[in-house]
């Protein structure tokens, strides 16, 4: 009775193992067609590797020393231009939430809030568009087709580019 019972057992625990098998196998399949889910970089899960990480950029494009060196120069500025105006809108978002749980909420105040952060959000559309004309310029035409590329990759698939 006591063997009956512990091969009952092992094969269960056995059927368990595999199953568990089965679903990684399973999970790790669908990652490798169809890439993570949506939003996993954003929730901590993994990241699909491509050419938008950080020197990324640099090696996709086979850039000259010198380039990768001037264009890390404009970068370290362009974005810590775009971080402030982030937190500046990150600021505007926390002050919007506040201003809409008033027991009477101040339209005027609302109204003029998005304003601000919409006018922000234009301006570093713009800052972003010009930083990569600025970039594209600075490249042969192989270089160009190749950035262009890209981007319009990041675009088609949702992901934001690192922009350099």
């Amino acid at each position: 009775m006591k063997d009956n019972l512990l091969k009952y057992i092992l094969i269960i625990s056995l059927l368990l193992n595999f199953s568990l098998l089965g679903a990684a196998a399973y999970t790790r399949y669908r990652q490798a067609r169809f890439g993570p889910p949506p939003f996993a970089g954003l929730i901590g899960g993994p990241v699909r590797p491509g050419p938008f990480g950080p020197g990324m950029f640099f090696e996709e494009l086979s850039l000259k020393p010198e380039q990768i060196k001037l264009f890390r120069q404009k970068a370290a500025l362009f974005h810590s231009g775009l971080t402030k105006e982030r937190q500046e809108v990150d600021r505007l978002r926390t002050s919007l939430i506040t201003l809409m749980r008033a027991d009477n909420p101040d339209h005027k105040a609302i109204e003029s809030t998005i304003t601000r952060i919409n006018k922000i959000q234009e301006d570093m559309q713009k800052t972003v568009v010009s930083h990569m004309l600025e970039f594209k310029s600075m490249l042969n035409k192989e270089q160009q087709k190749k950035f262009l590329h890209m981007i319009e990759g990041a675009m088609g698939q949702g992901r934001q580019a690192v922009c350099p």
